[in-house]
């Protein structure tokens, strides 16, 4: 079992190890494992962790703290967010000391509700917000979204710590837990930002302005390696990665197609055509081949999302249904939408690709249209129509 770490004077990393984790939540896979970050910051007058771990691993947890702590003595838990594994063992930490303040965001407080079911003290902070430990003072940053609308950072005011949850983080798992002790894990840090951040770029932009002018001597994220030599570069990487949208130029329309007879590829041809004689540039992919970072990247981009689709078996194929669900990975620059498509036996793609993107917040900007085997001149007429109603709209918004 591991000990605890000293980060600096009064404050001690108190987390735990996963080395032997491949999947993450059930959905991302870790090559290198993961940390669960907690630290232990001790001032003259009180004491308070800053998250805790996942409850698996809480007599470990325990074991670290208690190195430098009664657990029943500790004054504040400050739960910067609320998935379980960092708040898994508050619990137990309750058990212990009942009378314990819990220090988090609103939204916060009302999931440690229905997760834990059970009373507790909780002490809502607001931008700015600070306490005192005595000669250790924590200031909190709501920065929602980062990834769950419960999210804060926390800051040591004196040693310039950064303790920003799952912001900058990495799942990986090294026998060290500083950066410059280890070998270079940026692949990790960066495809940890894909799957965990990048759905919340204009977040991140909004929480990297509340933090300008900070002095920051280190990043302490809740997973991975404390960046204690790198933690601007994990800063700037994020600035450069969350950067917003670059405006100005004609507008972009975003046209993902499939198409298993060339019949639906055949209007989305005319309906492009149209699009730039209005005055919008197309961007077409075709789904059976794209690399799926390219079009989350044409996502953050366009201005307009066009879906061509057949219907095969009764339903939209595989593949755009994979393309609309690539959609809740990022930030799209606009909601705007419109569906068009071919059939054969029946045709309810169009419709069912429609709800879909009403779901997803999409405004509709023209009625979905739908062609029987190979489109006539008629209905090429009526892609015309459909593509000058789709311009009309993205040329309105900008």
């Amino acid at each position: 079992m591991d000990k605890s770490i000293r980060v600096v004077e009064g404050v001690h990393w108190v987390g735990v190890r996963h080395p032997d984790l491949r999947v993450f939540d059930d959905l991302f896979p870790t090559r290198n494992g993961t940390t669960y970050n907690s630290y232990l910051i001790e001032g003259t007058e009180k004491t308070a962790l800053i998250d805790t771990v996942k409850e698996p691993f809480a007599e470990e947890f325990f074991s670290k703290v208690s190195e430098h702590i009664d657990p029943t003595k500790i004054d504040i838990v400050v739960v910067n967010h609320t998935e379980p594994d960092h708040s898994g063992a508050v619990a137990q930490v309750l058990d212990k000391n009942p009378d314990v303040q819990i220090y988090c965001s609103k939204a916060a407080e009302n999931f440690l509700k229905q997760l834990l079911n059970r009373s507790f003290n909780a002490v809502i902070v607001n931008d700015g917000d600070e306490v005192d430990l005595g000669g250790k003072t924590l200031r909190f940053i709501i920065t929602p979204y980062l990834h769950w609308p419960d999210t804060i950072f926390t800051y040591l005011v004196e040693e310039e710590l950064l303790f920003p949850c799952d912001a900058f983080g990495a799942h990986y798992c090294p026998d060290k837990l500083f950066d410059d002790e280890i070998n270079e894990f940026y692949a990790d840090f960066h495809f940890y930002f894909d799957c965990i951040v990048r759905p919340f770029k204009d977040k991140v932009r909004d929480a990297l302005k509340k933090c300008e002018g900070l002095p920051i001597k280190m990043v302490c994220p809740s997973h991975g390696p404390i960046r204690r030599s790198s933690g601007q570069f994990a800063i700037e990487s994020y600035a450069r990665w969350c950067a917003a949208p670059s405006s100005g130029g004609r507008p972009k329309a975003l046209m993902a197609v499939l198409s298993s007879h060339g019949n639906t590829r055949d209007m989305a041809n005319v309906i492009a055509t149209e699009l730039k004689a209005q005055g919008v540039d197309v961007e077409m992919f075709a789904l059976s081949e794209m690399r799926d970072d390219d079009y989350r990247d044409a996502l953050e981009q366009a201005d307009v999302l066009l879906i061509g689709t057949p219907t095969i078996q009764r339903d939209a194929p595989p593949h755009v249904w994979h393309a609309l669900a690539l959609i809740s990975s990022v930030t799209p620059k606009a909601k705007l939408g419109a569906v068009f498509g071919s059939f054969g036996w029946s045709g309810e793609a169009v419709k069912m690709v429609e709800q879909r993107l009403t779901g997803l917040k999409y405004k509709l900007v023209a009625d979905g249209i739908s062609f029987r085997f190979t489109p006539t001149m008629e209905n090429m007429d009526v892609c015309r129509s459909f593509a000058e109603q789709v311009a009309a709209a993205v040329l309105t918004e900008e």
